[in-house]
């Protein structure tokens, strides 16, 4: 009898834990939906102030690199832990970047070259950028995303990028607690089974 009031302790124990585990993804849930819905919503907004074509696939960066990355980690046999932690720009990427620059050029001149020559230009000779503009400074000093719609981006669309970034945030522990509550689900299902085995033996 002391181990079966041992096991119907634990199961409720379990199942307290799994029923808060699940409120509290509810809760993040309804948030990271929120966030992503202001999220389109600031970049609609920054779309409607500075045009369709202005704030498109088209302005994207030539080479990407991800600004954030998920370590999934496991400590024993527990549950996994999604931790979402910030990019970091190795030699790799600084290889890679130049690799993509040589294969497409810099974008800068070959947008001006669209425009063909002025009247004081030479044709043949080749456009060159200035090395403290913004542009050349940008693949140096900056790797966010928002640089490759403008200088001066209206304040939506850093509101959309901080959107973007706490629905990030939520979905690393969204699958965290979706991690642990498989666990505690699994070992319910196994204390329920003990405590059966347990009342078919004394019964």
């Amino acid at each position: 009898m002391a181990e079966l009031a041992a096991l119907s302790q634990r199961l409720d124990e379990r199942l307290l834990q799994l029923l808060e585990a699940l409120e509290t993804l509810q809760d993040k849930r309804e948030r990271f939906n929120s966030s992503v819905e202001q999220g389109w919503f600031s970049l609609s907004k920054s779309r409607f102030a500075m045009g369709c074509k202005s704030v498109s696939a088209l302005q994207y960066g030539a080479h990407m690199e991800p600004l954030v990355r998920v370590q999934a980690s496991e400590a024993g046999s527990g549950p996994l832990v999604f931790q979402v932690i910030p990019g970091e720009s190795g030699p790799e990427a600084e290889a890679a970047e130049s690799l993509a620059e040589e294969e497409i050029g810099p974008r800068e001149p070959a947008l001006r070259r669209r425009k063909g020559p002025g009247p004081t230009e030479d044709p043949g000779r080749p456009l060159e950028t200035d090395p403290e503009s913004p542009d050349s400074q940008h693949g140096a000093s900056s790797r966010d995303p928002l640089t490759w719609f403008g200088i001066l981006v209206p304040q939506s669309l850093r509101q959309a990028q901080s959107s973007f970034k706490e629905g990030i945030r939520l979905a690393g522990e969204m699958a965290t607690l979706q991690s642990d509550i498989q666990a505690t689900r699994a070992q319910y299902q196994a204390l329920l089974e003990r405590k059966r085995q347990l009342l078919a033996r004394e019964g």
